[in-house]
């Protein structure tokens, strides 16, 4: 009897329980996005008044294949300096870029660090995906082991495609070589998401983040390693948390997912908002009026 009371009482805690530390990391998930929105104001403020480009596409040299994303030009505002210094100065570098893997392997602590600041607590994903080529052409040593992050920039209401994202075309903050800052955010900062949350996929594949950049400027596979786009409703498809392969965004958090707004607010979205008010948050300057969301 006395067994059959503590096994009903154990069955009535553990749920609230559970709920008390996904309200922990959804706290600390808000808090990180948080940090992630100071570093880009302070990246904005000190250099020439624009965000990060969404990835650096080299289409000046031709098979050099830099891709360094936007988490890499905000390592120096984030605590990460050494990292950042690692990647600027040493054989893996701004020069040669991710390219540098199809013919040697990543120096140990660099693209494969784990940074705990950029994946969300409830994401269930290893620290490190691993990547086989990069454009196409296979890394040294067959694999290459990548940090992951759970935080993608938005690109707009245009799903990523097979071509280098293109801001005027997408309409919102991040693409390829991009430079927009809070002056082209004419729908008001506080209208406009600038990074979301999408975490894991189930299976590798479409959508798995990365913080160091892109992996090909011609697949949306390989885009959508640092960036994500609107396209689609927050957690579209997903079912009893087994998420399919997207460009888009979503959360193991119930009910929706962060994202950090362009004044710095971190803003909770539900999945169920309108799709039509959900798109033009993501597209930055379209003059059209936001609704309730």
């Amino acid at each position: 009897m006395v067994i059959a009371i503590i096994a009903v009482l154990i069955a009535l805690l553990l749920p609230a329980v559970q709920q008390a530390r996904e309200a922990a990391r959804r706290t600390q998930c808000k808090n990180q996005l948080k940090q992630l929105g100071l570093a880009l104001h302070n990246y904005h403020d000190t250099t020439v008044n624009s965000m990060p480009p969404g990835y650096i596409n080299n289409i000046a040299v031709p098979g050099t294949y830099l891709f360094w994303g936007w988490n890499v030009m905000l390592l120096p505002q984030m605590d990460q300096a050494p990292l950042y210094s690692s990647l600027s100065s040493g054989t893996l570098n701004f020069n040669n870029g991710l390219g540098y893997l199809t013919g040697a392997a990543a120096p140990a602590s660099t693209i494969q660090s784990n940074l705990s600041a950029l994946r969300c607590p409830s994401d269930p994903g290893q620290p490190a995906t691993t990547i086989s080529a990069i454009q196409g052409t296979p890394v040294s040593g067959g694999t290459a082991q990548f940090g992951r992050t759970s935080y993608l920039a938005v690109v707009g209401a245009t799903a990523i495609a097979s071509t280098p994202i293109d801001t005027t075309t997408y309409g919102g903050v991040f693409g390829a070589n991009s430079r927009r800052g809070l002056r082209d955010m004419t729908d008001g900062s506080s209208n406009s998401i600038l990074v979301g949350e999408r975490f894991t996929p189930t299976t590798p594949g479409l959508g798995d983040g990365i913080w160091a950049g892109v992996t090909h400027n011609g697949t949306n596979t390989g885009q959508a390693n640092a960036l994500g786009d609107t396209s689609v409703r927050i957690n579209n498809g997903m079912t009893a948390g087994v998420r399919p392969q997207t460009t888009g965004f979503g959360s193991l958090h119930v009910g929706g997912c962060h994202f950090l707004m362009g004044d710095g607010a971190v803003r909770f979205i539900s999945e169920n908002v309108d799709l039509l008010t959900y798109q033009r948050l993501s597209t930055v300057a379209d003059g059209n009026v936001i609704g309730e969301f």
